[in-house]
């Protein structure tokens, strides 16, 4: 089993993200010849194969330096007690993908039915067809949060090679303001496969700051 037929099979969704995940699957991995990626090679990735994550305790204490707002996620599962979102202004909306795409509400997750045509975004593909969860941020207008919030990535060992499909969205209306620390580390020795996308929409006067910090494990893929 390779790297995209096993990620084929934990596939449930619309339409559209179907239509990513078989445009993928018919274009493969880009490889040398393709501009974009002449210089990382994705064979040795395309040979391997994944399981979907499973929940994962690590030791809160690796938290230690990171304050409140901030959201986490283990081996790509949002983990509620390391969590703590207190202090947001009242009209900073941040919740998870997962609780957007349950609501009831039609515009709440539609972020997760943009497409990508070019055969050189296979991650960007795979991520719409299989992203489940992630963070969804909107600031209404004039909206200022004063502390970055922060979003956790952590990848912990496990007893198989797992990959997760995260979707974050940022919305920011006319004038608001935002600092956003992405955080990417490993808890322990692992080759799992992260597949994070970021989408972003800002409005005219909207600030917003993005910092990305990366101390993955050697042999993780992110």
């Amino acid at each position: 089993m390779t790297l995209l037929t096993s990620l084929a099979e934990s596939f449930s969704g619309s339409a559209a993200r179907k239509a990513a995940l078989e445009a993928v699957l018919r274009d493969g991995l880009p490889g040398p010849r393709t501009e974009a990626w002449k210089y990382t090679p994705l064979r040795a990735l395309e040979r391997r194969s994944f399981v979907p994550p499973a929940a994962t305790a690590i030791d809160p204490a690796l938290l230690a330096g990171i304050p409140a707002p901030r959201m986490v996620f283990v081996n790509g599962i949002r983990d509620e007690s390391l969590s703590d979102l207190s202090g947001l202004p009242a009209l900073a909306n941040v919740h998870s993908t997962a609780e957007a795409i349950a609501s009831s509400e039609p515009r709440a997750a539609n972020f997760l039915e943009r497409s990508y045509d070019r055969a050189d975004e296979p991650f960007a593909r795979l991520n719409a067809a299989l992203a489940n969860d992630g963070v969804v941020i909107r600031l209404a207008e004039d909206v200022r949060v004063p502390d970055p919030l922060h979003l956790v990535f952590i990848g912990a060992p496990a007893d198989a090679d797992t990959a997760w499909h995260l979707r974050n969205f940022i919305e920011l209306r006319r004038g608001a303001e935002l600092t956003v620390v992405e955080h990417h580390f490993a808890a322990g020795e692992h080759a799992h496969l992260g597949n994070a996308l970021v989408h972003v929409h800002l409005a005219t006067g909207a600030t917003l700051r993005h910092a990305r910090i990366q101390d993955e494990a050697a042999r993780a893929t992110v």
